[in-house]
């Protein structure tokens, strides 16, 4: 039916179903017409979708991991190695023989009984050295526990280093002790004097190692 003045309607318009001109209504389904916006998305018009991992995808950069990226977790293997070595020279010492004193070997631990027997006479050179001795024994053993940690895959690898150059330093303050206020050169000195004297300047590599190394 038309109307006076209204063309009759052509075939192949919109939604007549014939082949070649536009797109076939189907019952209850709309039909895009054109000059009309589509939808919006799930973020606006023209934005960009969820892409693999459920975020919308950066430009140049690929899909985004869950976790955000981020540094790859890995071990430190030669400041572990160093630490281990200032470690175990720290403990060493304490059972090994410093020097001889009349006959009578003396090993670290001997050293600092009889530091303490002094100490408790009123000399503060013995406080000074049985701190000392046991400043280089109580971080040799915090050594060898933190160059275990560093061979473990982590993120935290400076933190670790931080708190073993604190370490380290403790342990050369109690070298600093003995040498100011013991026999700097002993006439007879063993394995275990030289253990404790490298003990916290080998632990100090680690731990600058730990530091720098990625």
């Amino acid at each position: 039916m038309t109307y006076p003045g209204q063309q009759p309607p052509q075939p192949g318009g919109y939604g007549e179903g014939q082949p070649g001109y536009g797109v076939p209504q189907q019952p209850g389904y709309p039909v895009p017409q054109p000059g009309y916006p589509q939808q919006p998305g799930q973020y606006g018009y023209g934005a960009p979708q969820p892409g693999q991992y459920g975020y919308p995808p950066q430009y140049g950069y690929g899909p985004q991991a869950p976790w955000g990226g981020g540094a790859r977790p890995t071990s430190n293997i030669p400041a572990a190695i160093v630490l281990i070595v200032g470690g175990i020279a720290g403990v060493l010492q304490f059972f090994l023989e410093w020097f001889s004193l009349r006959d009578q070997v003396l090993t670290g631990m001997d050293v600092a009984d009889v530091a303490g027997t002094a100490s408790g006479l009123g000399s503060s050179g013995g406080t000074m050295i049985e701190i000392g001795v046991y400043l280089v024994l109580i971080g040799g053993g915090l050594a060898i526990l933190g160059g275990a940690v560093l061979f473990v895959p982590m993120r935290g690898k400076r933190v670790v280093g931080a708190l073993l150059l604190v370490v380290s330093l403790a342990m050369i303050v109690g070298m600093i002790f003995w040498l100011s206020n013991g026999p700097a050169n002993p006439d007879s000195t063993g394995p275990g004097y030289y253990f404790f004297l490298g003990a916290g300047g080998v632990s100090l590599i680690g731990s600058i190692i730990a530091l720098v190394k990625r």
